[in-house]
Parts: C-alpha cells; sequence; structure tokens
C-alpha cells in the first residue's frame, strides 16, 4: 500500500488499495499494482490526481485488471467454445466480461481525462499574468 506525493499542491491522500484484499492471483496483484502507479503517475504528470477520484481510480484499475485477464483467456481459447454436449459453439463467457470491462473503461478513462478526447477537457488551466489595462482603473470598486 503507497500514499502518492504530493506534486504541485496536489494532496497526497490518494492511497493504493491493498490489492490482496480484492484479488487472490499474485499475477493480478501485481497487474493491479502496475495499473495503479501508470495511472496516478499520469493524473499527477498533468495536474488532476486529486483525494475525490481515488475511488475512480481503484475502479479503472480493477476493470483494466479484469480485461486482461480476460482477454488473455480468449486469446488462448477463441472468442466461440465448442460446445460439450451440443455440435453448435458458444460464446466464450470471457469474451463478454472483456467487452463489459472495455465498456467500462472507456467511460472512466474519460471521466478522469485519460483518453486523449477528455484530456484537454480536464486538465490544469494554465493562466498567465492579468495585464493592467486603463479600463481596470475606471471600472474598478470606489475608491480604488
Amino acid at each position: 500500500m503507497s500514499v502518492i506525493p504530493v506534486w504541485d499542491g496536489m494532496p497526497a491522500a490518494v492511497i493504493e488499495p491493498d490489492w490482496s484484499a480484492i484479488f487472490s492471483d499474485e499475477g493480478d496483484i501485481a497487474e493491479a499494482r502496475e495499473q495503479w502507479s501508470t495511472v496516478t503517475d499520469e493524473l499527477a504528470a498533468v495536474g488532476t490526481l486529486a483525494t475525490a477520484n481515488g475511488n475512480t481510480v481503484t475502479r479503472l484499475v480493477e476493470f483494466r485488471v479484469q480485461f486482461r485477464k480476460a482477454a488473455r483467456h480468449v486469446a488462448q481459447h477463441g472468442a466461440i467454445l465448442a460446445a460439450q454436449r451440443a455440435k453448435v459453439g458458444q460464446w466464450n463467457p470471457y469474451w463478454a466480461v472483456m467487452r463489459q470491462a472495455d465498456e467500462r473503461i472507456v467511460v472512466l478513462e474519460s471521466k478522469l481525462g485519460i483518453d486523449p478526447v477528455s484530456r484537454g477537457k480536464a486538465t490544469k488551466v494554465d493562466r498567465g499574468k492579468k495585464i493592467k489595462k486603463a479600463a481596470d482603473a475606471y471600472l474598478g470598486a470606489p475608491g480604488s
């Protein structure tokens, strides 16, 4: 379990979950740690890492781990499995898991501003210095 350090004044209260409480497979735990690090580093780099999105990051990591696990199974066994009793093949249940996890990943990445389309909307705004103009003194508050 690790605490993300402060970047540019952002809070350090985004705490990595105990992945062994969520996943039993050591490979899944290692994958979750790697994904957590990747996602939090990306968010910190653009200044959008915050305590409020800790749960969203956790869900994103969980779905990414499930997606990769299901994708490995589909890659090994195919999208259609040979049926045990009938002569017609059946859809691999991992195919459905993979598709649903992918859909959730897309939504969560968009919410966090990780995907390229929403990245511009979620990044920290870089504001330049305000330049004083003569009209500012005229429109300013009385006595200023």
